[in-house]
């Protein structure tokens, strides 16, 4: 069975009759506005004030600014995400067709892995030539 508590979360009062962790609705929302504690960056270790629960290091130009190093580090980490993703989109768009006997581009259709074969035509010729290849050996 589960033990409840005796007293109110927000302001100590006794509870009564069916309550179970607040007095009232007042003390119960009271809890949610209250700002979230202290947190340490996990950069920098300096201290800041996280604007939500999941926050986890110094916001980006607002907690540190240029010349910090928790300001530095983040940069850094940014210019390498879009490395990244430039590199991919590079992949992505460059994309040729794997048939056989064919070189036409695949455009990206937008999400997904991008396609291999420019035509389902393609994708049975390249299927073939394997199948060939894997009999002559």
């Amino acid at each position: 069975m589960p033990r409840y508590e005796t007293n109110c979360a927000g302001c100590d009062q006794p509870l009564t009759g069916r309550q179970r962790q607040w007095c009232s609705d007042r003390c119960r929302l009271r809890q949610y506005n209250k700002p979230l504690p202290l947190r340490d960056c996990r950069i920098c270790g300096q201290p800041f004030t996280p604007v939500n629960a999941r926050q986890r290091v110094c916001r980006f130009g607002v907690d540190n600014g240029p010349g910090d190093p928790c300001y530095e580090a983040q940069d850094l980490a940014d210019e390498h995400e879009e490395y990244v993703v430039s590199a991919w989109r590079e992949v992505r768009d460059d994309a040729l067709c794997e048939g056989p006997t064919c070189t036409a581009p695949i455009p990206y259709a937008g999400r997904g892995r991008p396609r291999r074969y420019c035509s389902p035509r393609c994708r049975v010729a390249a299927s073939r030539a394997a199948k060939k290849r894997g009999a002559r050996k």
